[in-house]
């Protein structure tokens, strides 16, 4: 188990670039699939994403940003509205007591290209898909073991 506020809002951060492909609500928890395959395949070469579950959620919207300058942002608080699209996690960072993950969406078929998706949660469980769970420090260890290879590998082409 995953344990306080910012410890929940840095899984946002190390999952950066994954997109939340899934959703299930039970009761006051939320369960999110974050499709994250540069991270999933370092755990298990044919993983491709995890499973984060938001326990006792509260508060939970998204805030739009609309395709064009003429629209006003809005509010979208359904949850079913919230996830209905696939949101491409960008960055995460507290704002007013609330967790907001900054997001992008890239389907046409909504009237905003991304927002922020806002809520409050102080406990999380993440696994990968073979049912092992992480600590936050393990999910940063696998994050920066990652983009140190990352470098190295960049390092060699400049």
């Amino acid at each position: 188990m995953i344990q306080g506020f910012e410890n929940v809002r840095d899984i946002f951060s190390i999952f950066h670039d994954g997109s939340i492909v899934e959703w299930k609500q039970k009761g006051s928890d939320i369960e999110l699939i974050v499709e994250i395959q540069y991270l999933a395949e370092r755990v298990c070469k044919s993983y491709d994403r995890f499973s984060v579950v938001l326990h006792n959620i509260k508060e939970i919207s998204f805030e739009t940003w609309p395709h064009t300058k003429e629209v006003s942002p809005w509010v979208i608080s359904d949850i079913h509205e919230i996830f209905k699209p696939e949101l491409e996690i960008l960055s995460a960072e507290t704002e007013e007591g609330l967790h907001k993950i900054i997001c992008n969406q890239h389907s046409t078929e909504f009237e905003y290209c991304g927002g922020n998706l806002k809520f409050s949660c102080v406990e999380a469980e993440v696994k990968d898909q073979g049912g092992k769970e992480y600590s936050i420090e393990e999910l940063d260890k696998i994050c920066n073991e990652y983009w140190e290879a990352w470098a190295k590998g960049n390092e060699n082409k400049a």
